[in-house]
């Protein structure tokens, strides 16, 4: 178990870096979203194929909802990334991680769970942290607003996939579902991708923006993906949702010391009631709606 505590650590340090390397590979976020699927995609290919898992088990009829949410996993990238670009990695980070609480939100319609009064508490402590930022943001500038808006539609996509996923995932492996998922993504994308110069963009990159991609297919997704998991074989699920919050954390120190961001207090106080509403979620009973 400590080893797999090891490797969500080390998993959520390289989520909790994304922002420096989506600032420092200079093509669009959509192109940039359609190359980590591609890198990433024969990894975790060769990890089904090793677990028996065919192609065409992937490709059943009852997967569907999975292909879908792998097409909305692709927008969602382009925005997180688009995000990081527009606005400080603090805000990104901060916004992105409403996520639960949109899922929280969604659930009694989607997942017939009800919502507890300790659970309304958190939703309402978390907005106005978001608020709060929302507020500062709009003082910077028209991209920052922007920034914040992607982060924003980033989160609530990312919270339909987590309902999906907890809905119609629960026969496959984690890796196969990341498989699923992640040959989608790279299908959904690929129209635009072709209307976007990727040739002249890619003509632009120099060896250490070539390297920067390369690591963030490999590492940040590929491999990032399978470690994260299997973590769910030897870890509890509260364990390994409780080790999520290392990645803004993360997040803001790669910020702090590598992009030379600072958080103002309006900011910090957003945040620390954003993050600390959610992750007190984790602690939180959840009734289930009877079903007939």
């Amino acid at each position: 178990m400590m080893r797999h505590k090891l490797i969500l650590i080390i998993v959520m340090a390289l989520w909790g870096s994304l922002g420096i390397f989506v600032r420092n590979i200079p093509i669009s976020s959509l192109l940039l979203s359609f190359s980590r699927a591609v890198i990433a995609l024969p990894i975790l290919m060769l990890v089904v194929k090793r677990s028996g898992l065919t192609l065409k088990a992937c490709l059943r009829k009852e997967n569907i909802p999975l292909m879908i949410s792998g097409a909305m996993i692709g927008l969602a990238w382009v925005l997180f990334f688009a995000g990081f670009r527009l606005t400080s990695i603090a805000n990104v980070t901060f916004i992105y991680n409403m996520c639960p609480i949109y899922v929280l939100i969604l659930s009694p319609i989607l997942l017939k769970e009800r919502i507890t009064a300790a659970q309304i508490i958190a939703i309402l402590v978390a907005f106005f942290g978001f608020v709060l930022i929302i507020a500062q943001a709009v003082d910077f500038s028209d991209a920052a607003t922007l920034g914040i808006a992607a982060a924003t539609l980033s989160g609530l996509l990312y919270a339909m996939i987590v309902i999906i996923n907890r809905k119609y995932a629960t026969h496959l492996s984690g890796e196969a579902v990341a498989f699923i998922q992640m040959l989608f993504t790279l299908l959904a994308l690929l129209p635009f991708v072709f209307g976007s110069r990727p040739l002249e963009q890619f003509s632009a990159m120099d060896p250490l923006a070539w390297l920067l991609l390369l690591v963030l297919g490999v590492f940040h997704t590929g491999l990032a993906y399978i470690g994260y998991f299997q973590s769910y074989k030897t870890c509890s699920a509260s364990t390994v949702a409780q080790f999520t919050y290392l990645d803004p954390a993360f997040a803001l120190l790669f910020g702090y010391f590598l992009a030379n961001e600072t958080l103002t207090w309006i900011q910090g106080i957003g945040g620390f009631l954003i993050l600390g509403s959610t992750f007190l979620t984790l602690f939180l009973p959840v009734k289930q709606e009877k079903t007939v």
